[in-house]
């Protein structure tokens, strides 16, 4: 069959042969393997960017640590049973509300079940009451406050009128609101 063909006709057929072994190769063998390698790449790519993000929270570790062991060493300390009387309470009272320019009015305490029982008024500012609740914010773990009337006195200022129970050791904050 080949032995009738021109020699024209032989390299034709040799270059038909050889681009069909080419196309073959290209579609069959080529384009595959280079769509797996993007598709390594981009595996490999997102592999890196995971890795990325790996190392950047390793180096925040060591810090990560340190505000841990801060926080559990602050609730270890608030967990803590602490023994105030009476006075030890005024005192407390008395120097917040003098820490923060006010007038301690009225300081009535009570023993009860589990602490003590207080009935306070407190006169002074509107901006000073407000750092006197921020700094109650602290107080949070150890005071329950039951009642609290902010009203206007003569004075253009704010009188607190408030009702504190005061807990021997930590109470339990399941179930209560805590604005922050």
């Amino acid at each position: 069959m080949f032995n009738n063909l021109s020699a024209r006709e032989k390299i034709l057929l040799t270059l038909v042969l050889i681009l069909a072994v080419g196309a073959v190769y290209y579609f069959y063998f080529y384009q595959p393997l280079t769509e797996e390698i993007a598709n390594l790449e981009r595996e490999k790519e997102q592999k890196s960017a995971r890795l990325e993000t790996a190392i950047g929270y390793a180096r925040q570790l060591p810090e990560i640590k340190e505000e841990y062991n801060t926080l559990v060493a602050e609730l270890q300390a608030r967990g803590v049973y602490l023994d105030k009387d009476v006075i030890d309470l005024l005192i407390q009272f008395r120097e917040a509300s003098k820490d923060n320019d006010l007038n301690l009015k009225l300081y009535r305490p009570s023993m009860v079940d589990g602490g003590i029982s207080m009935s306070i008024i407190i006169d002074g500012g509107f901006r000073e009451v407000t750092e006197l609740f921020e700094d109650f914010a602290e107080w949070n773990y150890w005071f329950e406050f039951t009642s609290l009337d902010i009203k206007r006195n003569d004075s253009d200022g704010v009188t607190i009128s408030m009702n504190v129970i005061y807990h021997d050791q930590l109470i339990d904050l399941e179930g209560v609101e805590i604005d922050v």
